[in-house]
Parts: C-alpha cells; structure tokens; sequence
C-alpha cells in the first residue's frame, strides 16, 4: 500500500496490495473508520468502488449527477406496499457528496434503547458525546444565517411562528461555506459543503499511513478458518463503468462500510454471516409539500434544507427542501398538463416534506431484491405531517398548496386540507421518497438475532467488522450522517485497539 489518493490511471492490470486494516467502502462511515485507524499508527487501505472528486470536477445538471454520483445512477427504489425511491451517493464521501449537510445528535433516547435493548454497551452518552463534538469540529457545522437560507426555509419559518408552534429551528449543516446555490443534491460545486472525503478522510491520509484507492470494486473474499485473508475484485474505468483490470488485498484486520444496501449484499453474496442479514430495512419515509404563493419565493435558491420542526415525540419532523426545476416536474404529482402550468410559475413556489420516523414499517434487502412496506401506523403519521406542512404554507400566506398524493389535485384553503389529506389515504395512492437506509445488520448481544456483536464485529469471524448505517439496531427518527460517522469512529477504535 502506497499512502495518498491514487486513481485509476495509475493502476496496473493486476494490483496486489498489503496493509495492517482494508476499509471497504469510503463513505462516511468507512472515512470515519480511517480517521480513527489512523490515529494509532497503523496502516489503512480504503477501496472504493466510485471516484473521488473535487468540487471543481461537478456540474449542476441533473443526468450528469445521476450518472457519476448516484448509485444505480439514481434508479435505486424499493418495492412493496407502494414504490419509494431510494437514492444514494456513489464515489468517495459516499452520500454526503449529494446530501444536504444536515446534522443530528443521536436522540439520547435511541442511544439509551441500543443499550438496554440490544447490549451496545460502547455508545454511551459520554463517549457519543466525544464524537458528536468531533463531528461539529471537523465538518465545521452550524447554522447558516439568512442571506443563505433565503425565502423557501425563510417562509416556513414564518408560517411556523405565526401557527404559534413550537420546535422551529434552523437545522445544523456542515456546510459552512454555503453560499446557497441549492445544488447539494448534484455535488457542492463550490466547495462550501464538508463532505466525509474532504474532512475525514483527510485528516487521515494527511498522517501518512492511509492509501485510498477509488474505482475498486471489491467482489470476493478468501478465508481461512474464523478469518478473511484477502479480498479482491477489479478495478473501474470510471468512464465507461467497465472492468478494467483486477485487485487483491491482504490485511489483519478487514472493516466492511458499504452502506445499508452494500454491505448485506457483500456478506449474501460471499456466504459471511448466518445472521439475520437484510432483514429491518429502515429507511425514513417522506413525502413532499409545494406552495404557491403571491410573491416570488425562487425555490430553486439557498440552503437546500434549512429549516425544520420538531415532532420527534410524534413520530415525525417537518423539513423544508428545495431541488432542481426538472426534479420538481417530476416530483409533483399532478396530471402532465397542471404540473407545467404549475412549473410555469415555479418561481412563487416553496416546498417542505415530512419525514417519518418509521416504526412499525418493514422492509429488507436481498442479493437483487429491495423491499419495503409502509406500516399503517408510519402511514398516519404521514399524512399528519402532510397536513401540518399544508396549515403552515397557508399560514404564511399561500394561494394553494399541492401534496403528494394521487388524484389529490390543488388545495386552495386551509379548510380543504382534511377533506383531501384523509386518514384513509392508503399508501399506494402516496408519493414517496428516502433518502436514509438504515440497518439490516443489525448490531447486538444475541447472535440469534444481529449480524454484528456490541464492537461492530461480524459473529462469525475475528477480523470483520462493519461501520457504516447497516448496524443500527432501530430507526433514528433524525438524517443519520453524525451517527453513521460516530458509529465509524467508535468501530474504527475498537478495531484498531485489537491489532
């Protein structure tokens, strides 16, 4: 293993390397999981399967995005009781190259059930705490003030307060350079947004030990009896996605952060893990609100994701969002001939969404499978948030509103809402959307039921251990990236005290 960045034009037809832990996976877990290894000396191999980036390198258009930073190009969805699109990124810094920045502290009441629940005796208040702090240093996070907020997290903040609501907040963004150009969803072209690749894992190769290989896709491993010896896999033309040459990788120690998605595939498909792997898909399901409003709004400007409130105890929050023109027509679900009446007059429009918590829902991931059920309970409380997101847009002064569900058409008084956003919705009828995979190797003290032990190690070997959103025992409720950086920070020192 060489230290620094490489990249594919420098590799060989057949590339053999060596070092003390491989990291598979350079999201924000696995960047996290380097900067802890990192620190005790040892040396780190991080394989990636897309490219790494800079912000000059992206390009505020919407294929161009969905091409080279989405996995399955942006076409990942699940299937079930209705169809739910579930993007992620693709390429070093995983999904916070297309994220909003948003960042959540763990609520202290999913970290006290982990423990009490499913024996995750090392996230505890204090040390979470430790790394909490660590992400808010390191991503710089904090609240952009106004000038980048600007009117579409601006206007909700006004419906909220005069509804007389509590919970309004702007949200923390590790995004202290935002300039509000309201592109977070096709990379920061600007370079405003802390992504994991452009903090942690810097901070990592910065020490000297840690060798990031990108556009290596890690196919197989071979074993000898409770350990991993070598993976290996091959190597991408990043172009034009075809296999370029071929890889192997030997190390001690071998930590697996592949996402929520990646990483049960991985195990499925190398036969690694009797547990219950891909089973308790979460996934925070939302839905969209748009607003039209007697005054420009230009949506399509400022923080991406603002502002939110907090109905947590509810079982869900209301956050604002913005997108680009075209993923807005294609979003709203009105009939084609009102959508591009609608997106004519796109600049007085704002739009906000629900997300939900998910806590009766179920879902799974198999080899080529993804499926996800909205549970009745998850359903309700959608449709309240949608009905919440309506009463503040009319608050704060909007002429109509439209909401995601079929056949709802144009809601044009606050009387109207629970006429047309009933109970009975069923979830078929709703359009959805996730942004937040979580579990399906689940961490526990019982191997009958959770693929990792308490310290992130698979049950079944000695030297594999997962880092990333996949170990999560239960929903968070909250945008996962903090916890998925914690937990690889938390992974990365157990691990790197056992060598």
């Amino acid at each position: 293993m060489t230290p620094g960045i490489h990249s594919f034009p420098d590799y060989p037809a057949e590339l053999e390397l060596e070092a003390d832990v491989c990291v598979i996976g350079g999201g924000a877990g696995g960047c996290a999981t380097a900067a802890a290894l990192a620190e005790t000396g040892h040396s780190v191999l991080v394989l990636e399967e897309g490219r790494a980036w800079k912000p000059k390198d992206f390009r505020p258009i919407a294929p161009w995005a969905f091409k080279h930073l989405y996995a399955g190009h942006g076409t990942r969805a699940t299937r079930g009781n209705c169809i739910i699109p579930l993007p992620g990124g693709r390429g070093l810094g995983g999904s916070t190259l297309i994220n909003s920045a948003i960042c959540f502290r763990t609520p202290p009441e999913v970290l006290e059930s982990w423990r009490a629940k499913f024996g995750c005796v090392h996230f505890t208040d204090e040390w979470m705490g430790t790394c909490f702090d660590r992400v808010w240093r390191t991503l710089g996070v904090g609240v952009n003030p106004p000038s980048v907020q600007r009117k579409n997290n601006l206007i909700f903040k006004e419906g909220v307060e005069k509804l007389g609501w509590k919970g309004g907040a702007f949200m923390d963004r590790s995004a202290p350079g935002c300039n509000g150009c309201g592109v977070c969803q096709q990379g920061c072209p600007s370079g405003g947004k802390m992504s994991a690749d452009r903090t942690f894992l810097a901070e990592a190769v910065a020490r000297g030990t840690v060798g990031v290989y990108p556009e290596c896709r890690v196919d197989g491993v071979r074993t000898e009896g409770r350990r991993i010896v070598e993976v290996g896999g091959r190597t991408i033309d990043p172009e034009g996605y075809r296999t370029a040459g071929h890889f192997r990788v030997r190390a001690k120690e071998f930590v697996l952060a592949a996402g929520s998605l990646g990483s049960p595939r991985f195990l499925l498909a190398n036969g690694l893990s009797a547990g219950p792997v891909g089973t308790q898909l979460f996934i925070h399901p939302t839905s969209g609100v748009v607003a039209r409003f007697p005054f420009p709004i230009e949506p399509w400007t400022g923080a991406t994701q603002g502002y939110y409130v907090d109905r947590w105890q509810q079982g869900y929050l209301l956050q604002t969002f913005n997108m680009p023109l075209d993923q807005y027509y294609v979003a709203l679900p009105l009939p084609p001939s009102l959508s591009l009446q609608y997106l004519s007059q796109i600049r007085d429009m704002a739009s906000a969404g629900v997300v939900v918590h998910d806590e009766d829902s179920h879902g799974s991931v198999g080899e080529g499978t993804l499926t996800y059920h909205l549970g009745d309970q998850d359903r309700l409380r959608m449709l309240e948030g949608i009905r919440g997101c309506a009463e503040v847009f009319f608050a704060a002064g909007a002429l109509e509103v439209a909401v995601g569900i079929q056949g709802a058409g144009l809601i044009h008084s606050p009387s109207e809402i629970t006429k047309i956003v009933r109970d009975e919705t069923p979830a078929w009828d709703m359009a959805l959307y996730a942004s937040h995979p979580m579990g399906t190797c689940r961490m526990g003290a019982d191997p009958k039921d959770s693929v990792v032990n308490p310290e992130g190690r698979v049950w079944e070997w000695d030297n594999l251990s997962i880092a990333d959103a996949s170990i999560f025992p239960s929903s968070l409720g909250v945008n996962p990236q903090v916890t998925v950086m914690a937990v690889g920070l938390t992974v990365g020192r157990i691990v790197g005290q056992r060598l």
